[in-house]
Order: structure tokens, then sequence, then C-alpha cells
């Protein structure tokens, strides 16, 4: 406006009233580990050399693993005082951190000391420090407890000089030598410069001159000197004890060097047969070896890479194709430990399909011939099954390779018989879609299967169900679903169940029957095939009737019952299964029911003080609205079951929900209702120190004066 006077008005920052920041307002601000861990950095005196800027904001050093600079600014002129804080650092975290935080929480601590801050200027160096953000080579910050922190707290880290800083840059701008470049130097020397080079080496490393040697001995005929060596070398680094202590950093590891690089001159003097050798002795004692290390995989890695030399030797070899395949084969099925993973590429050179005839045959003649199908894991078939199985997949591998697929899928049936290996057999007739023979042969292993393997028979089970939905029939894989929902009931198999009985067209009824099991804890009973229900007297079917629902399906295919296992749960009385009914009630939004079955809950275990099962939070959260005095309840319930234990990490946890309480009653416009709480909560426990000194932010006080009347 023409002719009035402009009034220059100071910067909102200016005016921010830190004597009215409260414990709230920074819980807005940063998360609560931040917060937390902020007040122990203060607390223990991480905050130096504080200053204030010119335009209101703060700058310091906080002393962690190591030293960052902490700037914090302040912006804007809202009511909400956590909007008008922000914070740079040169810490990984750089916004918001823990050492804001401590910052913040100092200054506050020297208004109330009424101690001076000195000022500083704009152009702080600690400023361009958080420009330039954080040094990487500096390492991580410190992440331990706060409870040690005085102990860990390390001296300053000291500033690197102008010299120091050149050195550093002229370090990394340093190239890295290349194998050109090394062999651009050595060309550019003269023959006897080479042999004193040489030499000089040999004299001073005592590993080249064995090789040299070695290669001398390969040049003049003599290999068998430097076979004997390489044995000699291979089973005195087998027979060393591996171990290493990670913790003291020290212990015996092998050095398998000298090994590789006799193989490698082997393999370079094309004495194939003798390497292959060497390593069908190596994977023995380096199997052996590693069983008995005690090491974090240096000695399997060491014995893995000498490996693959020798697998460099077996397809030049003078073994048959079908020798070498057997090799690979035999080595892979010894191996357990990844040893020989290298030999895997073998197999893909293209073998001619009689050698792989010839593989199956002969690996077929290490079958036993007898073995039980029932698989019993008391048995001695159970104990070699293992390896039976993976024999048998060589074979079938072996049989597919020679283009014989369906004998691969003959032998692949016998072993199912034979063995117990119904699965492959059946995943293999449903992939050749002869659906006929895997169902039958999928109800086969039901029945001869031990129960006790729960995971073969839930396989089993599956491939029935998926081979009955292709014809339509969906009704078994409800069944299934029914089984294992009562086994185990939780809200994802009773989503499972639901789900298969809406494509079985039963959805509204086995909803109905699944509710009733969970509200009574009453096993629902299959519909009885028209055998079974002639089978049985009348008696019999109206007692069954009265005590339990019904399934409106067959019972599932299942394995025989197990003779050596105990059903626990009969010996109980039936129980409304509680955590399944509120979480289905709280997910359909019938928060009358989930409270409902909550307290009946309560009821029933009155005694039950150390129950696993816990609903107090995940309720109130769900009734918050509609019930906001439940909520309320069922909050400081949880708070003060938290406040009751031994350990203070529990205690931030209280204290938030103790929050959630206060958050209800504010939107109710009943705040004062906390006010009372919080006292009540206070003298239940008011000797828990580090309790009471969270309990303190939630008093809406500001932080200044809490202190005040701490200090008073």
């Amino acid at each position: 406006m023409v002719g009035k006077k402009k009034v220059k008005r100071k910067p909102a920052s200016k005016d921010f009233p830190w004597d009215k920041l409260t414990w709230d307002d920074l819980s807005e601000w940063t998360d609560s580990r931040s917060l937390d861990r902020g007040r122990s950095y203060q607390r223990h005196g991480a905050v130096r050399n504080l200053a204030t800027l010119s335009d209101g904001g703060l700058i310091a050093d906080v002393t962690g693993t190591h030293r960052y600079a902490t700037h914090i600014s302040l912006v804007g002129s809202s009511r909400d005082l956590s909007k008008r804080l922000e914070s740079r650092c040169s810490c990984p975290v750089g916004h918001r951190c823990k050492h804001a935080v401590a910052v913040i929480l100092e200054y506050l601590n020297s208004i109330e000391n009424r101690t001076l801050v000195p000022e500083a200027d704009l152009g702080d160096a600690r400023l361009t420090r958080i420009e330039q953000g954080w040094d990487e080579d500096a390492g991580d910050d410190f992440y331990g407890d706060d409870d040690d922190f005085l102990d860990r707290v390390p001296e300053p880290k000291r500033e690197r000089t102008d010299r120091e800083t050149t050195a550093r840059k002229q370090t990394k701008s340093k190239r890295t030598i290349t194998d050109a470049d090394i062999a651009k130097h050595l060309t550019a020397k003269s023959k006897d410069e080479l042999v004193d080079m040489v030499m000089q080496i040999c004299r001073s490393d005592r590993k080249v001159k064995p090789s040299f040697i070695d290669r001398i001995m390969l040049e003049t005929g003599d290999h068998s000197a430097v076979v004997r060596e390489a044995r000699k070398e291979l089973r005195s680094v087998t027979a060393e004890e591996a171990w290493f202590n990670s913790w003291e950093g020290h212990g015996n590891l092998p050095d398998y060097s000298g090994l590789r690089s006799r193989l490698q001159a082997l393999i370079d003097a094309e004495h194939f047969d003798a390497v292959v050798e060497l390593g069908r002795e190596l994977i023995k004692r380096g199997l052996r070896q590693v069983e008995q290390s005690h090491d974090e995989g240096e000695t399997a890695g060491e014995i893995m890479r000498t490996l693959s030399i020798v697998a460099e030797a077996i397809v030049p070899s003078s073994m048959s194709d079908s020798e070498k395949i057997l090799f690979v084969i035999d080595a892979l099925l010894q191996d357990d430990y990844g040893l020989c993973d290298g030999f895997g590429d073998v197999l893909d050179q293209g073998f001619p399909r009689a050698a792989w005839t010839q593989v199956a045959d002969t690996l077929k003649g290490r079958i036993p011939r007898k073995s039980s199908g029932k698989r019993d894991r008391f048995s001695d078939d159970f104990i070699r099954s293992y390896a039976r199985k993976r024999l048998s997949s060589w074979i079938i591998y072996a049989l597919e390779e020679a283009g014989e697929d369906e004998a691969a899928t003959e032998f692949c049936i016998d072993e199912a018989t034979n063995a117990g290996s119904y699965q492959r057999a059946v995943d293999r007739l449903v992939a050749l879609k002869r659906y006929d023979e895997a169902r039958d042969l999928a109800a086969e292993g039901l029945s001869n299967t031990d129960p006790s393997y729960a995971g073969l028979i839930k396989q089993l089970q599956d491939s029935l169900a998926k081979i009955a939905s292709r014809n339509k029939d969906h009704s078994m894989a409800a069944a299934i679903a029914a089984d294992r929902f009562v086994a185990c009931p939780s809200i994802t198999s009773l989503q499972d169940l639901l789900k298969a009985a809406r494509k079985a067209k039963c959805e509204s009824a086995v909803e109905q029957v699944a509710m009733k099991f969970l509200e009574t804890g009453v096993k629902p009973r299959f519909a009885p095939t028209p055998t079974a229900t002639k089978s049985r007297s009348r008696k019999t079917r109206r007692s069954e009737k009265n005590q339990s629902a019904e399934w409106p399906f067959a019972p599932p295919p299942e394995a025989p019952s197990n003779r050596f296992r105990v059903d626990r749960a009969r010996s109980r009385k039936p129980s409304p299964h509680f955590d399944v009914l509120i979480r289905w009630a709280i997910k359909h939004r019938d928060l009358e029911s989930a409270l409902r079955w909550y307290d009946e809950m309560q009821a029933s275990r009155s005694k039950d003080r150390f129950r696993l099962s816990r609903f107090e939070v995940e309720i109130a959260d769900a009734v918050s609205s509609a019930y906001p005095d439940r909520a309320v309840e069922l909050y400081c319930t949880e708070a003060d079951r938290l406040a009751a234990e031994t350990s203070t990490k529990v205690y931030p946890q209280a204290v938030s929900l103790l929050k959630k309480a206060r958050k209800v009653l504010k939107s109710q416009k009943r705040p004062h209702e906390f006010e009372v709480i919080l006292e009540e909560f206070y003298q239940r426990h008011h000797r828990k120190r580090r309790l009471v000194e969270l309990l303190g932010g939630l008093s809406g006080q500001p932080i200044v004066s809490m202190q005040r009347d701490k200090g008073s």
C-alpha cells in the first residue's frame, strides 16, 4: 500500500516456544525407537558443542560409535509444534533421528537449568559436513543396548588433516593393475631379466618353486613322480584337522592350493586319467574331512574348487562314455555337502543313448531285490529309503536320456509299490494325463504310508483332489479341507474350506457345520458312504446324529490309523475355539460377537494366567469406535499386564497402549477421565523408575516444566 511503512517481521522460527514442547510433540515428530534412544543419548552426555544459530535453529555434535553433526531447524508458524521442527544429520538416517532427539532434549535441559548456550555462525563447518552426508567409510552407527551406552561411547573421531585428505584422494584415484598390464610389463623385459625375476620369486615364495619343478618333470616325461607328489599332498592336506573360531579369529584351515597347482599341471600335460583317479580319492577323503570339520564352510569351499579342476579331466579321459557318466553319478550320490556340484556340467556333453542305457542297467543292478512297500519308521527300509530314492531318480533320468520314457514310467511305478515312492509316480502319471492310474496309485499310497508322515499323506490327498477336480468332482477337495480344518482350526484353514465348499456348491451348509464345531469343539462327522451306513446299527446312527454336526460330503481318503499315536484331544473335554471365533467375528465386523466370545474365553480361562493367545489389543483396535469404553478397558488391562513384566523392554509397549486409550477418550470428549486412569496406573507402578519416566510423557505437560517439577 502506497505511503504505508512496511513492518519487518521476525522469522517465525525465532518465536518457537521451546518451553511448551511436549513429549507428544516429539512422539508425533519421530518414531518411538528414535525417541527412546535419543533420551538415552542425551542422558548419558552424548551431545557436545551445542550452539544456537541466528535463525533460531540448533547445531551440535552427537557422539555414538562415531561423531555426527546434527542441525535442528525451525520452520512455519503452525500451532502443531511437531510440524515446525526439521532436522538434518550426517548419520546414515539423516532425518528425524535419535541424534536430533538428543540435541533437542539437551537444549530443553539447558533452558530448565538456565544454562547459557553460545551462538554459532550460519557458516559453521558442521553445516557443511551435514550437506556432504554420511561418510560410508566411517562404518555403521551405534546400535547396542542403551544400558551399556557409557561403556561403549568412544572418543570423538579425529578430523583428517588436509594432507591426509589429499593422500586419501590420491589412493582412491589409483587405477587397478590388470593382467594385460602385467603381460605388457613382462613383454618389455629381456630373457635374462625374466629369468632373474622368476628366480627371485621362487626364492621368496615357497609355493612357486614346486610348481616349476612339477612342470619340468612333466616335460621330461616323469609324470609318475608328479602323481606321487600329488597323492602325497592330497593325503596330507585331507588328514589335517579343519576348524576355525570366528569369535577369536584363529584356527586351522587346510590349504589346497598346492594340490590344485599339481592337478592343473597334470591337466596341462594331458594326464587326465591320473587326475580322475586322484579325484576319486579326494572325494572320499574330502567328504570325511568336511564331515569332521568345525568351520563355517571354508574347508568345503577349498575342496569344491579343487574338484572343479578334476571335473575338467573327466570328459577327455580314456574312460568309456558310460564309465564317465557313472563316475559323475557315483560322486553326486556320495556327496551330501555339494562338493561335486561342478560335475553336473559333464552330463550335458551329449553322450550317446547307448551309453545312458548301459548306465541305467548298471544302476538297476544296485537296487535291492526285496523291499517292503509299507513305509514304517522303525524298519530297515526307512533307513535306506533316502539313498534308494536318490539312486532310483538317477535310473529314471538315465532312461529318459536314453529315450526310453515308457520304461522310465514303468520303473517309477514299480518303485512306488516296492519302495513307497508313490508321490513321484503319481506326479509322473498326472503329467502324462493317465489320471485313472494316478488315482489308483495315490489311493494305494495312502493305504500303505505310515500315518506319522503327515507331509506325504497331504501330498497324496492333494493329488487325489486335483484328479477329482478334473472330473468336476470338487467334494473330495472339500472333504480334505474339512479334515485339515478340524485338525488345525484357524482363519486360514477355514477360508480354504469355504473356498473348496464354494466349488462343491455347498458353502452355506459347510459354514454352518464349521461354526458349530468352532463354538462347541465337537468334531463333525462325515456323511457316511452307502456301505458304511449299512454296516452301522440304527442305535449307533442315532447316537452320532445327536452328538455332532455332519459335513455334506463323504470322508476324504486317508491313511490307516496309527497305532503309535496317542490322540490326546480325546481325553480332553471339547471346548470352543475362541481364537478363531474372535478373529472371524472381527474380520466380518461382528463386533458384538467378538466381545461376547472374548468374555466367554475370559470366564473359561480365569485360572489360566499364562495363556499364549492374547486378543486385548486386537479387539480394542476393532471396537474402539463402536464400544469406546470396552476399548479403553482392554487397552488398560493389557498395559497393566505389560507393566507387571520384569523386563523394561516392554514398558514402551505399555505406554503405547495407554496412548491409544487416551486417544479414544479424547475422541469422546472425555480427556479428564484419562487423567484419573493415568494417576491410578502411576500409583500401581510408581516404584518402576524406567516406566515412571516414560509415563511422564503422557501428562501433556511441557518437557521443561516437567523437568522443573522433577528437580524440585
